[in-house]
């Protein structure tokens, strides 16, 4: 009679996990947020530096770079390089945190994996 009362004790340890996750979320992105990635373009020529959450924290221009439509390439290519590392960085938290909890999330792979361009 009381057998389907068994996964209670599941339902208990996914509620005390559930608990943590601000906590954990918090820390993640503090960590993230000290965290810097780099990348440069035009062969070296622009360097961005962002933050793990993809706050843009620097750009460095070769002084020497005259060519002004190639700088702009070289600046958006720059940043959306390290703005894939960046999410990248935040995907790898965010399933390091999930397996720490030992929740499963049906379907959170998938949405990890558009988060950063994949099919």
């Amino acid at each position: 009679m009381f057998k389907s009362l068994g996964g209670l004790g599941n339902m208990a340890s996914l509620l005390g996990s559930a608990q943590k996750v601000p906590g954990m979320m918090k820390e993640m992105q503090e960590k993230l947020k000290r965290e810097i990635v780099q990348a440069s373009a035009g062969d070296g020529a622009v360097q961005v530096t962002i933050n793990g959450v993809g706050e843009m924290q620097s750009i460095a221009i070769d002084p020497a770079v005259r060519d002004f439509p190639e700088l702009e390439q070289w600046i958006v290519e720059a940043c959306n390089t390290a703005g894939r590392d960046a999410k990248q960085r935040y995907v790898q938290a965010v399933s390091a945190a999930v397996s720490d909890l030992n929740i499963n999330i049906p379907g959170l792979d998938g949405i990890l994996a558009n988060l950063v361009g994949g099919a």
